[in-house]
């Protein structure tokens, strides 16, 4: 395309194009210059690759620096002009969208580390977030590469085609570009998976001739049934695009023969009032499908899309059906880029902020989640491309959730804090399970209680990013409470032991010097810090308590099988105990621990009761006698589910182990919950058989967590 071709483009498709074309002439022999003599793998001149673009940017009637910037968007890239060259000829804004472009270029996706992949797709967001036209060039770039994608080699295909799925596809959707998306995903489908995408092509084929006749007769029978009630219309065949019948057949199981909408139609009519009226006389002409009925005008999605959507019965036959007005069918071929200002290069009406701030959000929440690498990729794939329920509030208000969403993703869309308390929900004035799927039109009134509080096992129900990132931000903020008062539980313990006044000790004046000594920032921390092990309270009780050392308090013994320890110097002391406090068993890394008058007792060489007196530690060896077996305590979190208990307790029996005691606790929460917990206490012959046990437990479905008890 000759820059001639490209102004008279502009001016059919933007009536308020403006008439000084000179700028974008100037562009143009620029970028042509700047790709003399590069080409590319089919032997084309590149520069016809930036044509392309820039046409795709004229299509969807985008402004002149837009278009300018397509034209130019892989100079930096593949030539030796620099940022500031741009700028200086063309201005800060066409340079700035070049650059931004360029960015996005060199992320690569794909392979490699899971976390370095998930800060890729975070900065390709947030490039999009801070001017929308990026991503409109960079989208259009992509659209021309992929319809060029057989030149290149077949690794290179898959990768690419595999990026433009997983990426580029979802972003169009979720900017209401249908058209762009529909191409997206059908040359991503043709490459990854060539002979479904020709079965699926083949089986369109067959009846092609028969199809395009009934359309063509059904054309004219509903736009002379409009006529005869006075609605201009525009009726016309379309196409389902191969990917979602892909989707259909290989996703949904729904066979060929059953998928209805292969026959589809769409009016074009004036206004928003003509598509009602028409909806009307195609009910009154022909029997429908009610549960197939969608009104997107009323409810418009968050990408901008409406239209009405029915199924009407053509002696049987389904015929699925959009009514929509003339803007309505812009919006929904283009997205964002119908509300496109020509002069001002911006998205201006409200329709069109409402999807760039919707947009916005998600890119919000789904940041929250990038510290895990998994659930971030997930996260972005989830809120990027989502099928949508429209739920009401008690008093009316509309709000838009992810299909399957439950009471708890809408609990967590109204505020945080009723999602926190939510004990149950009444939906249409029933009281309905919290974890059931929403459905369109559902009337939903979350019911809370101060006594609430969130459980794990939500994280498995919610589908909203955003209730998900406030699940996890209130057990990391109950896990740090937690973790505070195990802390101060610890140092009280550890003070008594000493046989020092705990309340004297626990003084936040004294305390801070402590924080001073092992460099933190708060006493909390120095809590959080013995709470979770990784300081002990003996050596905060070291650090503190006077040089005259005091005689450890008798501590409880262990009622076991005598077992054999020897000391490493071969001196038997004769009294030997094993400590209840950490209860050791063979195979654990222990400790003896010289007192006076009692011998020698034996912890885990971890244990937080130790104290730290070096000249009273004795080396041991444990030498249990064949046959022997010992107790441990073992703590499960699971799903609350009918079978649970046994599947652990046969998990266990494979490895004849007897178990001493069981209790098992089902969750006492005034919330809906299915988590309980369960304790044993086994015979084992010691530590690697209990891992053994541990390892096959916590591989059990619906088995969240397990760990020793101390």
């Amino acid at each position: 395309m000759s820059v001639e071709s490209l102004i008279h483009q502009i001016q059919k498709d933007n009536p308020e194009a403006e008439t000084d074309f000179d700028f974008l002439k100037t562009c143009y022999s620029f970028a042509e210059e700047a790709h003399k003599n590069q080409y590319r793998k089919s032997g084309e001149p590149y520069f016809m690759h930036c044509i392309r673009t820039a046409e795709i940017l004229v299509q969807l009637r985008l402004d002149m620096d837009t278009i300018c910037a397509g034209l130019m968007h892989d100079v930096l890239e593949d030539t030796g002009i620099t940022r500031g060259e741009m700028e200086e000829r063309f201005g800060a804004n066409i340079a700035g969208l070049v650059e931004g472009v360029t960015k996005i270029g060199r992320y690569k996706f794909g392979g490699g580390q899971r976390k370095r992949q998930a800060e890729t797709y975070r900065k390709l967001l947030l490039a999009t977030a801070e001017d929308m036209r990026v991503i409109l060039i960079k989208l259009a770039d992509r659209l021309h590469n992929m319809e060029t994608l057989e030149h290149l080699s077949q690794e290179q295909q898959q990768r690419i085609s595999k990026e433009t799925l997983e990426i580029y596809a979802p972003i169009a959707h979720r900017l209401g570009i249908w058209s762009m998306m529909s191409r997206l995903e059908d040359l991503s489908l043709k490459y990854l998976l060539p002979d479904r995408y020709r079965e699926i092509a083949d089986l369109l084929d067959e009846k092609l001739e028969e199809r395009q006749a009934y359309c063509k007769k059904m054309e004219a029978i509903i736009h002379s049934e409009l006529k005869k009630h006075g609605i201009p219309s525009n009726v016309r065949g379309r196409t389902k695009h191969i990917y979602s019948i892909y989707q259909k057949i290989h996703e949904k199981g729904t066979p060929f023969k059953d998928i209805c909408d292969l026959v589809g139609l769409r009016i074009i009519v004036e206004d928003d009032w003509s598509c009602y009226s028409a909806l009307g006389v195609l009910h009154l002409r022909w029997n429908y499908l009610p549960d197939r009925v969608r009104d997107w005008i009323g409810q418009p999605k968050k990408n901008g899309y409406q239209s009405l959507h029915t199924t009407i019965l053509d002696n049987g036959k389904p015929i699925e059906i959009q009514v929509r007005s003339r803007e309505m069918h812009q919006i929904a071929e283009n997205g964002i880029a119908a509300h496109w200002s020509y002069k001002e290069g911006l998205p201006t009406t409200k329709e069109a902020q409402s999807i760039f701030a919707n947009y916005k959000e998600m890119l919000d929440d789904i940041k929250d989640t990038q510290d895990v690498p998994d659930t971030f990729t997930e996260a972005m794939k989830l809120e990027l491309f989502q099928d949508e329920v429209y739920v009401f509030t008690p008093k009316g208000d509309i709000h838009a959730l992810p299909v399957g969403s439950t009471a708890i993703d809408f609990a967590y869309r109204i505020h945080t804090d009723i999602g926190n308390t939510c004990c149950g929900a009444e939906v249409n004035n029933v009281l309905t399970p919290i974890r059931e799927p929403l459905k369109n039109g559902d009337r939903i009134n979350i019911l809370t209680s101060p006594n609430s509080m969130p459980s794990r096992a939500w994280l498995r129900i919610v589908k909203t990013t955003n209730a998900r990132n406030k699940i996890r931000h209130w057990f990391k903020e109950k896990d740090r409470i937690d973790a505070i008062e195990l802390g101060k539980r610890l140092l009280k313990a550890e003070f008594q032991v000493s046989y020092l006044n705990a309340t004297e000790f626990m003084k936040q004046e004294k305390l801070i010097e402590v924080v001073r000594q092992l460099d933190l920032e708060t006493v909390d921390e120095l809590f959080i810090r013995i709470g979770n092990g990784s300081e002990s309270a003996t050596q905060v009780v070291n650090l503190l308590k006077p040089e005259k050392v005091i005689e450890e308090k008798t501590e409880e013994v262990v009622h076991r099988p005598e077992p054999t320890i020897q000391l490493d110097n071969g001196i038997d002391l004769g009294m030997v105990r094993v400590m209840k406090c950490c209860n050791p068993i063979p195979g654990d890394d222990i400790v003896g621990y010289l007192t006076r008058g009692r011998g020698v007792s034996v912890h885990r060489a971890d244990c937080v009761r130790l104290l730290d007196e070096p000249e009273r530690f004795v080396s041991v060896n444990w030498q249990p006698e064949e046959g022997t077996n010992f107790p441990a305590q073992i703590y499960i979190e699971c799903h609350d589910k009918p079978g649970m208990l046994g599947e652990i307790t046969t998990a266990i029996a494979k490895f004849h182990v007897n178990i001493r005691e069981g209790n098992f606790k089902p969750s006492t929460k005034t919330t809906i919950d299915d988590t309980a917990t369960d304790y044993f206490t086994l015979d084992v012959s010691g530590a690697e058989q209990l891992r053994e046990v541990m390892d096959a437990v916590k591989s059990l479905k619906g088995v969240e967590r397990v760990d020793r008890k101390i």
